[in-house]
C-alpha cells in the first residue's frame, strides 16, 4: 500500500548476520585506532588536577538524568 515503482525494498530475514563486507570495515576501523599513552597520560593528570583543585562545574538540570528528589508530604 503506498508503494511506487522503485521504492519496494527486500525485507526478508537474512538471519542477521553482517556480510563479510561491514566485517571488513568494522575489523578495519577498530585496528585503525592507536591509542597514544603519552595523549592518555596528560588527559588524566588534567582530569586529576581539575578535580583536586574543588572546582568542578555545576551539572546543567538537563544534563542531570538523576530521578527528582522526592519532597516529604506535608503533615
Amino acid at each position: 500500500m503506498g508503494e511506487r515503482d522503485g521504492d519496494r525494498r527486500d525485507t526478508r530475514d537474512t538471519g542477521g548476520a553482517a556480510t563479510p563486507d561491514i566485517e571488513s570495515h568494522l575489523g578495519t576501523a577498530l585496528r585503525a585506532y592507536d591509542p597514544d599513552p603519552e595523549a592518555e597520560r596528560r588527559a588524566l593528570a588534567a582530569f586529576r588536577t581539575a578535580h583536586a583543585s574543588g572546582r568542578t562545574p555545576r551539572t546543567r538540570p538537563r544534563d542531570d538524568w538523576r530521578p527528582a528528589p522526592t519532597r516529604a508530604a506535608p503533615r
